[in-house]
């Protein structure tokens, strides 16, 4: 019945044929498949062209299955119960596996191609997008040592760019004003003492600089003889105003984070990975990065650091790589195309991805001897440049299928399916 039914199916591909082809191939019927027609039931008679165009050859080598009646999935070499409803396993015999025979005209008619599964090179290659960010290990915080109230502030809005040594804020602190007058006291007894008092005008200058004054201002100091009411910190280093917690006449503490400036002459590019392609990834891989918005593509860099943890969502690992940005033409937040390059894996035995069939039980490939088609199951492993490696299933040589498997698979799959014993009415 299931080979009168896929006959029936593709049989709107032969309708081209030639009377004397479907002649010939009913003569050419194979006496064991001809048999096992004779033994199914369909309803009305097939023509002859569509009885010989494809028929089903089963292998003499069955094996004894038990199943479930109410549960078909259940299915065991031995004897039982089924564990889900109690009931008692009923015995069928099932083929170890099946081939489904097309002809020639038949496999034209199908537009059914083969490749050969042979050894080849493949390289690794992983494209996907990558984020920009802030470099998290050039970013400087602004803290003061010592409380106080905003003076005068300098900086007024986030994203506000500045050159090292600019002015941030200034503030007043009464603490740091006393240090002050300590350390000019210190000083006058230092000179009128020597190096006596050498060890009091030590500590009186350290004590100015855990308070946070720089050697400019305890120069300035030195120099004016005068206690400044008004301290003032600059930037460290060049870069944006990413964080801004601070305004004018507000009241500020040492463990306020006033301001967070970060330098952008680098950046960061955060990458996903899909976890089936991890084993890929190792640190100091090559890349390339496009920025397409300006028309640029094949920056090199590398990857940098490997995240340890996978994202329990998107089921991706991520991975780090560092740009020069020297024009800061890169943004934070932008979107960029990038590719990974894992090396090369070579002399491996490869075939078509289209090739594969994929189901949640593994992959399985269509493989062809002669006027024979037959599912194979195999193993894979990486999969690049339009091919996927086979571990285990085939060898070099043999043919597989890229086009009209689909057809194929589902007449072997119905195949594995009880075979009714009712006699065929012609």
């Amino acid at each position: 019945m299931r080979a009168h039914y896929f006959a029936w199916l593709l049989s709107v591909s032969a309708i081209g044929l030639s009377a004397q082809q479907h002649d010939s191939h009913q003569h050419d019927t194979h006496p064991d498949t001809a048999q096992d027609i004779e033994s199914t039931k369909l309803a009305p008679k097939q023509s002859a062209v569509t009885q010989s165009a494809i028929t089903e050859s089963v292998l003499p080598q069955t094996v004894q299955l038990y199943s479930c009646p109410m549960h078909p999935h259940i299915q065991q070499h031995e004897p039982g119960n089924c564990p889900i409803c109690g009931m008692t396993l009923v015995a069928k015999s099932a083929p170890m596996n099946a081939q489904v025979q097309v002809n020639g005209a038949m496999q034209q008619a199908l537009a059914i191609r083969t490749a050969t599964a042979e050894s080849r090179t493949l390289w690794r290659f992983i494209e996907t997008f990558a984020q920009v960010q802030y470099p998290e290990d050039a970013i400087h915080h602004s803290h003061i040592r010592a409380e106080g109230w905003i003076e005068q502030l300098y900086v007024r809005s986030l994203g506000q760019r500045v050159q090292a040594g600019e002015k941030l804020f200034s503030y007043y602190a009464p603490d740091l004003l006393v240090a002050q007058d300590d350390y000019l006291q210190a000083l006058s007894v230092s000179q009128q003492n020597g190096s006596r008092s050498a060890n009091l005008l030590q500590r009186a200058e350290t004590r100015l600089r855990l308070l946070g004054l720089t050697d400019k201002d305890i120069k300035q100091l030195q120099q004016s003889r005068q206690s400044q009411y008004q301290i003032t910190v600059y930037a460290h280093q060049d870069g944006v105003v990413t964080m801004l917690n601070v305004r004018d006449g507000m009241y500020i503490r040492p463990g306020d984070t006033l301001m967070e400036i970060t330098s952008l002459q680098q950046v960061w590019l955060t990458a996903d990975v899909p976890e089936a392609q991890q084993s890929w990834l190792r640190q100091g891989m090559a890349a390339e990065v496009d920025i397409p918005s300006q028309h640029i593509s094949g920056i090199e860099t590398r990857v940098d650091f490997i995240y340890p943890a996978l994202d329990a969502q998107s089921r991706t690992s991520k991975v780090r790589m560092t740009l020069d940005n020297p024009q800061q033409q890169l943004q934070p937040n932008m979107l960029l195309p990038v590719r990974l390059y894992g090396g090369e894996l070579k002399d491996v035995l490869a075939v078509p991805r289209d090739a594969v069939l994929l189901s949640g039980t593994g992959s399985r490939v269509i493989v062809q001897e002669g006027d024979n088609f037959s599912v194979r199951k195999i193993t894979t492993g990486n999969s690049a440049q339009g091919y996927v490696q086979v571990l285990s299933g085939l060898a070099a040589g043999e043919q597989v299928v890229v086009s009209g498997q689909f057809l194929l698979d589902a007449e072997a799959g119905l195949s594995q399916l009880p075979v009714s014993t009712a006699a065929h009415q012609h």
